[in-house]
Order: C-alpha cells, then sequence, then structure tokens
C-alpha cells in the first residue's frame, strides 16, 4: 500500500508539471502582465516572479498594470488612468494574470463574473493565455476565503482557465505556521514574506518546476548597476513555503 500510494504522488506531481508545462509553453522567455491592485504591486511580486525565475537560470519577463483598490470593472472601462485593455491589445503576451479586488467575489458576485469574462475573452483573443490570481482572506477573517475561493474557481471552470489558488495555500500556511507573518500591520495587504510565498505560486505554475530548492534571498539591478534586494526570507521558512506550495498544488490537482 505505501508503495502504491508513493507511486500514485509521484504520478500526480508529473501529471501537475506536464499541465503546467503547457501554460509556460516550455519557451525560451516567457512574458508575464499582471493585471491588478495593491495585492499584486506590494512587495513587487511580479519582479519576485521574475528573480526567482532567473535564480534557476530561466527568463520570465513581467510587467504589470495596477492600481491601489482597483477592480477588474475599472481596468476595463479604463478608470483612473488604467490602460490594461490597451496593453493586453498591444503587448506580445504569452501569459496574463487577472487579480479583482479582494472583496468583489462577496461584494458584487455578478460584476466579478462579467467582467472576470471580459477579460478572459480579450486575453484569448490576443492569442495569450489567462491565469487568474485567487486573493486571500483579510487577517481578521479567515472565513471570506470560502467565497474568494467559490468566485475564482467557478470563473476559471466556466470558462477553462488556469487558475493560481494563492488565497488556500495562504489559508494552509496560516494553519500550519500560524507564527509566519505573512500579513501588512494592516491586515489585508501581503508582508514580504507574504509577497514571497504568492511569488512563489505563481513560480510552480508559470514554469511547470517545483519550488524546492529555490533562493529565499532575491535580488534585481537597477538603471544604474546598482543591486536592489526584493526579498530576504530566513532558510527555514523559505523551506516551508517551498515544501507548502508543491504540496497544496499536488492535492489541488488530485481534488479536481
Amino acid at each position: 500500500m505505501l508503495k502504491f500510494n508513493y507511486l500514485k504522488s509521484n504520478l500526480l506531481l508529473l501529471a501537475l508539471l506536464l499541465s503546467l508545462n503547457v501554460l509556460g509553453q516550455e519557451k525560451e522567455t516567457l512574458r508575464v502582465l499582471f493585471v491588478g491592485n495593491s495585492y499584486t504591486y506590494f512587495w513587487n511580486l511580479p519582479q519576485m516572479v521574475s528573480a526567482l525565475a532567473a535564480d534557476q537560470g530561466m527568463s520570465i519577463i513581467t510587467r504589470k498594470s495596477t492600481l491601489g483598490g482597483a477592480t477588474l470593472k475599472q481596468h476595463w472601462e479604463g478608470e483612473r488612468g488604467l490602460e490594461s485593455k490597451k496593453m493586453i491589445s498591444e503587448g506580445e503576451w504569452d501569459v496574463v494574470v487577472l487579480q479583482n479586488h479582494s472583496k468583489s467575489t462577496i461584494n458584487d458576485p455578478v460584476e466579478f463574473e462579467d467582467y472576470g469574462k471580459k477579460f478572459i475573452e480579450l486575453v484569448k483573443a490576443k492569442g495569450a493565455k489567462p491565469l487568474l490570481y485567487m486573493t486571500w482572506a483579510r487577517n481578521w477573517n479567515p472565513l471570506m476565503q470560502e467565497a474568494v475561493s467559490t468566485g475564482y474557481r467557478d470563473l476559471a471552470k466556466s470558462t477553462g482557465v488556469d487558475l493560481a489558488p494563492v488565497g488556500e495555500v495562504w489559508g494552509q500556511a496560516r494553519i500550519l505556521r500560524p507564527d509566519l507573518s505573512l500579513f501588512d500591520p494592516d491586515g489585508s495587504h501581503p508582508s514580504q514574506i507574504g509577497t514571497y510565498l504568492t511569488a512563489c505560486v505563481f513560480y510552480r505554475i508559470l514554469s511547470g518546476k517545483a519550488s524546492q530548492g529555490l533562493s529565499g534571498r532575491l535580488s534585481w539591478v537597477d538603471q544604474d548597476g546598482e543591486e536592489i534586494f526584493l526579498a530576504i526570507i530566513p532558510e527555514g521558512e523559505a523551506e516551508f513555503i517551498h515544501q507548502l506550495v508543491d504540496k497544496v498544488l499536488v492535492k489541488t490537482m488530485e481534488q479536481e
């Protein structure tokens, strides 16, 4: 029985990696646009994803269209100076990550579904792959996660697109390691380690490679050649995050 379970686990992992490689298309360079709000730009999530890939000898070029508190409706209608539709239409993207307001599935699920589908159709029409970014529950109310997860999973299922279950990985981290400070002091936005966890989820999905072995020290170089540190995560905490990300994504696939 133990041998069978071990074989089953490995087959599931292999199947997951193969399915995720389809998303990444195994291209030499992957171009990814992140559309969202502060849950995307806090602690430079897109750049963290690029840095994780670079650490493993891969090239993931990331760009973002973000504004604090923005909804996908505001992105679609070009409110507050947003030009997300133009960026999607004119850019040669492989993947477009879509993140709605963190309470959109609760406050207006009809709008969430409507504008989610509009963006998904646009992204597909431009030859890119949509990737939904499931957000997390607020620190003071973990029960939010059920509504958030349901909204994103239903949208992903009805449109046949891929989903990054970030919020569910956060939920498991909060249960297993309540000592980890995933949140900014406001209890809503991510801390540096929270963004690092999120970046590992996206790295795993976009690259099709396991998270274990990733570095917890990520840096970038500015236009003057100066090194900028994006994340400095203690080794033990980074190792826990890598194992958790891999485990949750394999379990998610098994359930589906």
